[in-house]
């Protein structure tokens, strides 16, 4: 049952607060999120190559017939994007608050109306999308032609590339102890602690 933060209590201040949107950290972030694009492209490829045993073919978007056309392929790749924001809002309920969904800047985004999230709510929330259709993805490839498993590794790639956002905010929340809450502002979070920021 979940049992959700509302408010902050009287006894928290804020610790910490990190804006994603601010020029300097959107040039690193963008330079950053290749580490996940590359590391997930080799394993995506790899498994492919596994699973399939035609690294031609893998290399090639339209190598096999029957294979989805390139814009349909696209389109559908590109709904990993809406499916990665549906995912952190599930995880939003899924703690007992009410998730918002919105676009900021060009880029969808999934927060909470008001919540307070403890830090491991925060993280599992910020990790659901990378993790789940990461795993499923992989899972899906291997029952899927050639062709098919194509698309959806790309899908998994770019959910991966543009997880870099929830990756630092992961980052920096694991810099707290267990005990500080979180408010997650679309663009931002903001970290509440009793006492002086623990940092480990």
């Amino acid at each position: 049952m979940a049992n959700p933060v509302r408010v902050i209590p009287a006894d928290y201040r804020e610790v910490h607060y990190l804006k994603l949107t601010t020029t300097s950290l959107l040039i690193w972030l963008n330079l950053l999120s290749l580490i996940p694009l590359v590391m997930s492209g080799l394993l995506v490829f790899g498994l492919l190559l596994v699973y399939h045993e035609e690294l031609g073919a893998v290399l090639v978007i339209d190598a096999l017939p029957n294979t989805i056309p390139t814009l349909p392929g696209l389109v559908l790749t590109l709904l990993v994007l809406p499916l990665h924001e549906w995912i952190h809002g599930q995880m939003i309920k899924r703690v007992g608050h009410e998730p918002r969904y919105g676009v900021k800047w060009m880029v969808l985004f999934a927060t909470s109306k008001g919540g307070v999230f403890r830090r491991n709510e925060f993280i599992d929330v910020a990790l659901a999308p990378l993790v789940i259709i990461t795993s499923a993805g992989i899972v899906l490839m291997l029952f899927l032609p050639l062709g098919l498993a194509q698309w959806v590794g790309l899908a998994i790639v770019m959910n991966a590339a543009g997880a870099i956002g929830d990756l630092w905010m992961t980052v920096v929340a694991l810099r707290y102890d267990r005990s500080v809450l979180v408010r997650d502002e679309e663009d931002s979070m903001r970290i509440f602690a009793t006492q002086p920021a623990k940092e480990t």
